[in-house]
C-alpha cells in the first residue's frame, strides 16, 4: 500500500495548478488544466477514430451505403453487391478533425463552455491556441523530469511503441528476430 506524503519539490511542477493554460472562446478568456485521465481517454479515442478516418482504406457504395474493406487498397471501384461505383471513406486530416463535431464537445469538456457556443463564437486562430495549449499540458515533455522522460520512453520501447528497445532488451531483442541458419 502507497504511503501518503508531501510532495518532493522537484515533482512539484506536475500539479495541475503549475500547468494552466489560458484560452480564448469569442471575446471570452478560461484557464484551463490538464486532462484528468478520464477526460483524455475520451479525446485518446476520439483522436483514434479520426486517425482511422484519416488513413482507411475502406469505400462506400454510393447506392445501397455497404462499407468495403481494403476497397483502395485492393483496387475494388465496384460495389460486390449491386455493382455501382465505390467512394473512398479516407478524409483529409482538417476535414476529419473539423467535420467530425468532436472538437466543440471537447473544449465543453474542458472549459466549461456550451458547445453551441463554441460552435458560434470560436474563431479558427483560437482553436489553433488551443490546440497547442492542450498539446502543451497533456503530451509535452516539457517540464517533466528527465530520469522519467528516459524511463518512459524505455517502456515504449519495451512495449513496441517506441523507436529502439532499452538497452537491457537489445540483446534479447536481436537474438530473438535474428534467423537460425538451416
Amino acid at each position: 500500500m502507497a504511503k501518503e506524503i508531501p510532495i518532493p519539490e522537484e515533482l512539484k511542477v506536475l500539479l495541475p495548478e503549475d500547468n494552466k493554460g489560458v484560452v480564448v472562446v469569442g471575446d471570452k478568456a478560461y484557464e484551463i488544466y490538464p486532462l484528468v485521465e478520464g477526460q483524455l481517454e475520451r479525446v485518446s479515442k476520439d483522436i483514434a477514430m479520426y486517425f482511422e478516418t484519416v488513413f482507411s482504406m475502406d469505400a462506400k457504395c454510393s447506392k445501397c451505403n455497404k462499407v468495403v474493406k481494403d476497397a483502395v487498397k485492393k483496387e475494388i471501384d465496384t460495389c460486390p453487391a449491386c455493382k455501382e461505383s465505390l467512394v473512398e471513406i479516407r478524409k483529409s486530416p482538417i476535414e476529419a478533425i473539423l467535420g467530425g463535431g468532436k472538437v466543440p464537445e471537447w473544449i465543453e469538456m474542458i472549459c466549461n463552455v456550451q458547445k453551441v457556443e463554441v460552435q458560434a463564437n470560436m474563431t479558427l486562430k483560437q482553436m489553433k491556441h488551443f490546440a497547442g495549449i492542450f498539446y502543451s499540458q497533456n503530451f509535452s515533455d516539457e517540464g517533466l523530469p528527465e530520469e522519467s522522460k528516459a524511463n518512459f520512453k524505455k517502456l515504449l520501447g519495451m512495449i513496441g511503441m517506441g523507436k529502439e528497445a532499452p538497452a537491457e532488451n537489445k540483446e534479447e531483442t536481436k537474438t530473438k528476430t535474428t534467423p537460425t541458419p538451416v
